[in-house]
């Protein structure tokens, strides 16, 4: 069997059977070929950002930054434990009604006093200084055109220690010659002479424990006393009208 054939070494052949030399192999080379061109590698793609999701994230962080501000803040607000009487402008209706009721400059912000038998007179003062009936009295005054008239009106809201105590409370100041709470007028708070109270109109409301009462009389012109009994049915109208203001100035009246 012949030697298989094996490639020719790179000089010529009257070269071959030079003695003592080793005979010559050629070698496989790895990788390119000195012949093969240069190929480069293209780097893959970044991957693409998602900017919905950006923007989703950075919202939520900003969400969640005004929540533990805002709760801070409340936790601030509690741990103080103040109590201020609203503004002019919170004391102001919001609900809608027949007059347009303002606070009176003399009174910016509503009066308010857990000494109730203080702000009482006859009767009804006699009640409210027994122990354990009132809890607290707010007291505002304001003013309202009828009929290119002012009229001054009184707003009290009496909290009771139960829901029997108000009852009892508005059935005795509804009645006549029993006494009532005070108006600013009576108080010396506002100014408001010749009068010496605000009396001719009156409305009363009661909601559970708290009993709001409302007195109304024209202020006075010229210097006298304009208000007299033949207006009590119009400005009983306005008394009316003004029950409203009691959730104004007293936010625990429940409306």
């Amino acid at each position: 069997m012949s030697d298989p054939q094996r490639p020719g070494p790179p000089w010529p052949p009257e070269q071959y059977n030079r003695s003592g030399e080793t005979e010559w192999i050629p070698r496989v080379q790895a990788g390119r070929r000195p012949d093969e061109p240069f190929r480069f590698q293209e780097q893959a793609p970044a991957p693409k950002s998602n900017s919905a999701l950006t923007w989703a994230l950075r919202v939520a962080g900003l969400l969640a930054i005004a929540l533990v501000s805002g709760l801070v803040f409340w936790y601030v607000q509690d741990e103080s434990g103040q109590q201020t009487a609203p503004s002019t402008e919170q004391t102001r209706p919001r609900a809608p009604g027949v007059y347009t009721f303002v606070a009176h400059p003399d009174v910016p912000r509503p009066r308010v006093d857990s000494d109730c038998q203080q702000h009482a007179y006859g009767k009804t003062q006699q009640l409210l200084a027994q122990p354990g009936q009132c809890t607290k009295v707010t007291q505002a005054m304001y003013t309202a055109d009828v009929g290119g008239k002012q009229v001054l009106v009184s707003v009290s809201v009496v909290h009771m220690a139960d829901k029997e105590k108000a009852a009892g409370l508005i059935a005795l100041t509804n009645e006549d010659k029993t006494g009532n709470v005070n108006d600013l007028v009576r108080e010396g708070v506002v100014k408001a002479a010749p009068l010496k109270s605000v009396s001719v109109g009156y409305d009363s409301q009661l909601s559970g424990t708290v009993v709001v009462i409302v007195e109304a009389d024209f202020a006075p012109a010229g210097g006298k006393a304009v208000g007299t009994k033949a207006d009590k049915p119009q400005l009983d109208k306005v008394c009316a009208d003004a029950l409203r203001l009691g959730a104004e100035i007293d936010p625990d009246t429940g409306g």
